[in-house]
């Protein structure tokens, strides 16, 4: 399974797997549904004001080329569908949402309306050329294949891909630990740490606990007095996790 690392404001990464062809075919059948359906309900509306008498009413009032307009207005979101849902609903369309989708950048973060108007553009060589060949979205199915990022073309040129918003890791397995906005931070000295020093620190004190090991516990205690500067008489266990809630309130903080 392939995945990608999402960083936090917490300065942690989250693993979040690579959306499956499976999932990306679904959820593209599931926005078709949705176009489907609009498309029905206007000309719906249509066929009831033709029944009604009232299209010839409308010619003479708005004149043909207006209501030129106003098809070629229903027919816009149609086709900038996925472009619209995803400049909006932040990189989701509803077939991703039902699906637990998301398009992200490569580095984790929002993609801007640039990335996502080329990822638009480029549908049309992904998904629609390959029409006339009786093979809709085979290009899309080929990138998609030989990418170990989960990116059909219109991903590679905009740097993005699609996750499953599903962690493979947890809080549990980073370096979080949570603080409320009243919590006092007991050794300021943390700052001398770094991202790198820390998830060390949570990695062993994790291993630390886990085996039952005090010593452990103690000698990284020891460890990471000497780096920091801290001078403290608590326990171990209690003085590493206390390091851990304050440099996650102080990096944590808008």
């Amino acid at each position: 399974m392939n995945t990608i690392l999402v960083p936090t404001t917490q300065n942690i990464e989250l693993e979040y797997p690579v959306a499956s062809l499976g999932d990306r075919i679904v959820s593209g059948l599931i926005d078709l549904g949705a176009i489907f359906l609009y498309l029905i309900i206007w000309t719906q509306i249509l066929e009831a004001y033709q029944q009604a008498s009232l299209w010839d009413a409308l010619i003479e009032d708005w004149g043909s080329d207006t209501l030129r307009t106003l098809q070629v207005l229903i027919m816009i979101p149609v086709v900038c569908y996925s472009l619209i849902c995803e400049v909006f609903f932040q990189g989701r369309t509803l077939g991703k949402w039902l699906m637990k989708l998301q398009t992200i950048r490569l580095d984790g973060a929002s993609p801007g309306l640039s990335h996502y108007l080329v990822r638009w553009v480029l549908r049309i060589i992904d998904v629609w050329i390959t029409l006339a060949f009786l093979a809709p979205g085979l290009v899309s199915v080929i990138t998609l294949g030989i990418s170990n990022k989960g990116q059909r073309l219109g991903d590679m040129i905009a740097g993005t891909t699609v996750i499953k918003l599903k962690l493979v890791t947890t809080f549990v397995d980073t370096i979080f630990m949570e603080t409320t906005e009243e919590y006092e931070m007991v050794f300021p000295e943390i700052r001398q740490l770094s991202d790198r020093d820390v998830s060390i620190l949570k990695e062993v004190l994790d291993a630390g606990i886990r085996s039952d090991n005090p010593q452990l516990l103690a000698k990284l205690a020891s460890k990471v007095q000497e780096v920091a500067g801290i001078d403290s008489e608590m326990d171990a266990r209690h003085f590493l996790e206390t390091v851990l809630r304050d440099y996650n309130h102080y990096y944590g903080r808008d």
